[in-house]
């Protein structure tokens, strides 16, 4: 299966650092949550390496959906994909409880504050003591005077990857570049939502402005 996001050039990375922890971590026969499954990659790529998880994806586009289905076709037993609007503080009440894990995937960055949060309590209601929820996405960068720093890990990751992550000469033109609908929180958002669903967090990647953070339900 294609990545639909190819052209990220640390995302094989970070993938297979997310996919790693999955697979070593979620219990035989287990089941794993996905918040914004898309047209199934990153499902895929963690079947390929535990055919036994029980996987439920979630997403708000059908025709995603529908390709989802025929790329996962293989675990169709295992398998099951629902239309859910992220966006919206209801988006998990419909999801049963007793997941073993749940992980996102850059999606978040397309979600408000309010909705973020609303998924990582969702998440955390949905999973078992002990569960863990993890976070692929872009983080917002909010200090004016690194961002020299920032420009220097992009310039590297150019040079090393022979592609950009992204680019900007200052903090104000990265700041007027973001979309509306590019709204990376900060990592120390991420942080303290996580901590008030009653995780455990910790960094675990971290390359340019893209972040894996992971959390262990503890409350």
């Amino acid at each position: 299966m294609q990545d639909p996001i190819g052209s990220h050039p640390t995302r094989d990375e970070q993938l297979d650092v997310l996919i790693s922890i999955l697979a070593d971590t979620v219990p035989e026969g287990g089941s794993v949550l996905d918040l914004g499954c898309g047209t199934g990659y990153v499902d895929w790529l963690l079947l390929k390496r535990r055919g036994d998880v029980h996987l439920t994806g979630l997403d708000l586009k059908m025709d995603s959906l529908t390709v989802a289905s025929e790329a996962l076709g293989e675990w169709e037993a295992n398998v099951v994909l629902e239309q859910s609007d992220l966006s919206s503080p209801a988006a998990l009440e419909s999801v049963e409880k007793g997941y073993d894990a749940a992980f996102t995937a850059l999606v978040f960055h397309d979600l408000d504050d309010e909705a973020k949060q609303a998924c990582i309590q969702g998440s955390a209601d949905r999973l078992k003591p002990g569960g863990l929820f993890l976070v692929y996405d872009r983080v917002r960068l909010d200090a004016p005077a690194c961002f020299p720093l920032q420009r220097a890990v992009w310039n590297r990751i150019e040079r090393v990857h022979g592609r950009g992550m992204r680019s900007a000469d200052d903090f104000a033109a990265y700041e007027a570049d973001l979309a509306s609908n590019n709204r990376p929180a900060r990592l120390v958002d991420y942080q303290a939502w996580m901590k008030e669903a009653g995780f455990k967090t910790q960094l675990l990647h971290l390359h340019g402005n893209v972040m894996l953070i992971g959390g262990i339900k503890t409350a």
